[in-house]
């Protein structure tokens, strides 16, 4: 083997067992972070935290997924007959 492809295959092997790994852990650990600080903010200034209405989040999952070919269910939306 030559040593340009014993790097190479070191350099693989770093990515995929320690900067993949540390990557993954480390941005789990940032949106836990932020969220327990934006739940901290929203107490301390007594102001409450902005959510998502539930029917905007559903039109936006529902335009998300109608590009994949899912048919959203529509069937609370519709009115009694």
């Amino acid at each position: 083997m030559s040593v340009k492809a014993i790097f190479f295959a070191l350099g693989c092997i770093l990515a995929w067992f320690v900067l993949l790994p540390l990557l993954v852990i480390g941005g789990g650990i940032a949106l836990f972070v932020y969220a327990i600080f934006a739940e901290l903010g929203a107490l301390l200034t007594g102001s409450p935290y902005q959510s998502l209405d539930p029917s905007a989040a559903r039109e936006i999952a529902r335009r998300m997924c109608a590009g994949y070919g899912v048919a959203a269910d529509t069937r609370r939306r519709q009115s009694p007959r």
